[in-house]
């Protein structure tokens, strides 16, 4: 027979046991326990499937060195957990600096050369130059003059065929010596080629980027973490040459966590992204409530299963990657099931149980242990099933972490949301809970 209690407001409850418990009952050989009950509900929720899940971390990294050296550091130890940019592992630095001088100082000579190159021709040789031309300029104008004197005289013969061809020479290497002049100053006068500027530039920009590139291959002789995590495995020692690309340590993430199961095919189109969830970690003795965060959309082809993924936050590293977890995902249409609220479970080692109101003698109001088995967690709520339970049964959901066996008790009515969320200690019970 099930006894239906209405429910009343917190500061009534407690009255009512504080009340009880300063009160013992007389003529009982043991004295009831005050506790507070919650009905078994029946709603409409999906069919669910208990999955084996292992715990995987949210980011797993071999770290590489990004150049090749001699490890001269190497402070970090497996199980540190280092913040993102953290020293890992130093490097000789000393080649990687000497290098970098260099480029820098061939650098400059280019910048140099192009400063030159743009500033055009000095005005102190600009003036050298038209100093030069005019003295062509006048060397050739007395030649000229020569040539003439000379072929009038030779024409009447009063001059020699040798003066004639000397004095012609001399005309025509003045007349060369005034264009080379010429062009030099006009060379000058125009500066440098455009072209030349060009390819000055080009210089200067490949140079900067080998600085830049050197720059940076000194920066990586410092080895740094590239995320927040732990150090699970070390890859070099110091004394080691390492090159580009070797692998100086593993380290993983874990502030959020993967919970991986691969779930039968028939049931991929109910446990899809979203769809609730609850994780069971017996190691811990922890029943979290989850949705399903991703679906993996290839099947194991042997054993046709998919995989599925749950992110679980864990800023308390309590959740460690290769922990054994089940999973209760759904697996069918909604339905009607046993609901309780969650706080009813009492978890002893890996069986689950609650205590459930039942008639006793003379009256009185016996809490049964009875095992169960559990599904889906939603809104604070939590599939159970187990022998005789009916939908509207009274069971135990505050002071029954006190009940072991058959026990007299005073139930109360409880009254608290179905959201709460009682914290649980890492590989502890569930926390003691005042009626």
């Amino acid at each position: 027979m099930t006894r239906n209690i209405g429910i009343g407001g917190k500061s009534a409850v407690a009255l009512a046991l504080g009340i009880v418990l300063a009160s013992p009952l007389h003529g009982q050989s043991a004295p009831a326990t005050p506790v507070g009950v919650t009905p078994v509900v029946q709603r409409e929720v999906p069919a669910s499937i208990k999955l084996v899940g292992t715990v995987l971390a949210d980011r797993t990294a071999i770290v590489a060195a990004e150049v090749s050296g001699l490890v001269v550091g190497f402070p970090v130890r497996e199980g540190q957990f280092l913040e993102k940019g953290a020293v890992l592992c130093e490097l000789d630095a000393v080649s990687a600096g000497l290098r970098l001088e260099e480029a820098r100082a061939r650098l400059g000579g280019l910048r140099a050369r192009l400063e030159e190159l743009e500033n055009g021709t000095r005005p102190e040789l600009l003036r050298q130059l038209a100093a030069e031309v005019d003295e062509a300029k006048a060397i050739y104008d007395k030649w000229e003059f020569e040539r003439e004197r000379v072929k009038a005289l030779f024409e009447r013969n009063q001059s020699s065929a040798k003066e004639k061809h000397d004095t012609e020479m001399e005309y025509l290497a003045a007349k060369q010596r005034l264009s080379q002049t010429q062009a030099a100053n006009e060379i000058a006068v125009n500066g440098p080629r455009k072209e030349q500027i060009a390819r000055a530039r080009f210089d200067v920009a490949a140079q900067q980027a080998v600085v830049q590139r050197l720059e940076r291959d000194l920066e990586k002789t410092t080895i740094r973490a590239p995320f927040d995590g732990f150090i699970v495995a070390r890859r070099t020692e110091v004394g080691e040459w390492i090159d580009d690309g070797g692998s100086v340590c593993e380290m993983i993430a874990i502030e959020t966590v993967k919970i991986r199961a691969d779930a039968p095919e028939s049931t991929i189109a109910y446990a899809r992204t979203g769809a609730p969830a609850t994780v069971n970690i017996d190691a811990l003795k922890r029943t979290m409530p989850a949705t399903i965060t991703r679906v993996i959309p290839r099947a194991e082809p042997t054993a046709r299963t998919f995989p599925i993924e749950i992110d679980l936050a864990n800023e308390d590293h309590t959740l460690l990657p290769g922990m054994f977890v089940w999973t209760h995902v759904p697996a069918g249409p909604r339905g009607k099931r046993l609901m309780v609220h969650k706080d009813a479970i009492v978890s002893r080692g890996l069986a689950k149980q609650v205590f459930v109101i039942r008639p006793g003698e003379n009256g009185a109001e016996m809490a049964i242990p009875t095992p169960v088995t559990t599904g889906l967690e939603v809104a604070g709520e939590i599939e159970i099933q187990g022998p005789g339970i009916q939908p509207g049964d009274l069971v135990v959901a505050r002071a029954n972490e006190r009940l072991f066996a058959p026990t007299p008790v005073i139930p109360m009515p409880l009254n608290a949301p179905a959201t709460t969320q009682p914290s649980v200690p890492p590989g502890g019970n569930r926390p003691a809970s005042a009626p």
